[in-house]
């Protein structure tokens, strides 16, 4: 008990003479984080909350996590790995949760905007048919259309609310719609017909890519078996010849010839992927 709290004492000292030499890289990076997770927050939500209360709680349960893990296991190369791994979890969940939303929000766009179509050629002017979507459109491309309505709402300009919208979301089809929309906006025209071809046309876009994905998903699938086969084989040969194997893992060649596989597995799996994922 006693040793389990002098380790924790020291490592709670050590950490604090790090940051404290660190200081100004440690403000930097804490910027960082804040500027990241209020970009990631604004994706999400049409009024977020500040973002420095969950990256103050976010780094104080990083460091206890890490000081209990260096506790428990008593290994630091084991404690940091599990550590990293906890760490970054949490980003590329959110970042996977953003390319699943903006994908769901391309295939809404096309049925959006002839819905916005409508509304327009039923007499509502733009802005009461963006309003209409903003209440009727399905999740989460309403979102979107209720930013875009608030923020007219609230004053701001046509263009400087569509443009929000377009810097948010970073998608092509989207930035095409928004481009059509604001263009229409200043030069004046017929906006029915404008969103009639325009909608046309992202209908055209979504089944081509619809046919590339279904053309593609042998390949993808012949991927995911040829990136799984190796540790399949690899667990199917330790039945059979244990000893073998565990060369592998404690002999330094063992471990660089598992390494260079584990690497040539990698480049080729995201080259084929990058082969595969084609886009319109």
């Amino acid at each position: 008990m006693i040793q389990s709290l002098l380790l924790a004492a020291t490592f709670g000292i050590s950490i604090g003479m790090f940051v404290f030499a660190l200081r100004a890289s440690c403000v930097r990076r804490f910027e960082r984080d804040v500027a990241w997770l209020e970009h990631t927050l604004w994706r999400f939500s049409p009024s977020p909350k500040p973002a420095r209360p969950y990256v103050v709680a976010a780094y104080i349960f990083s460091f206890s996590l890490l000081a209990v893990l260096l506790i428990a296991t008593r290994n630091p190369a084991l404690s940091a790995i599990v550590w990293t791994i906890v760490v970054v979890i949490p980003r590329l969940y959110a970042e996977r949760a953003w390319k699943k939303r903006k994908a769901e929000i391309e295939e809404q766009l096309p049925e959006a905007v002839r819905q916005l179509s409508s509304g327009v050629g039923s007499g509502l002017s733009l802005a009461q048919a963006i309003e209409r979507l903003a209440i009727r459109a399905p999740m989460p491309i309403r979102t979107e259309f209720f930013v875009v309505s608030n923020y007219w709402k609230l004053g701001a300009d046509f263009t400087t609310s569509i443009e929000d919208a377009k810097r948010r979301l970073e998608l092509a089809n989207f930035n095409l719609f928004a481009s059509a929309i604001v263009v229409n906006h200043h030069m004046g025209g017929n906006v029915t017909a404008t969103l009639d071809r325009l909608a046309t046309s992202l209908e055209s876009i979504a089944r081509m890519r619809r046919d590339i994905y279904a053309a593609t998903a042998e390949g993808r699938m012949n991927i995911k078996v040829l990136a799984v086969a190796p540790f399949l084989m690899l667990g199917l040969i330790s039945f059979m010849d244990a000893e073998a194997v565990g060369m592998l893992f404690t002999r330094p060649v063992g471990q660089a010839i598992l390494g260079f596989c584990v690497m040539l597995t990698g480049i080729g799996t995201y080259w084929a992927w990058q082969i595969v994922k084609s886009d319109v």
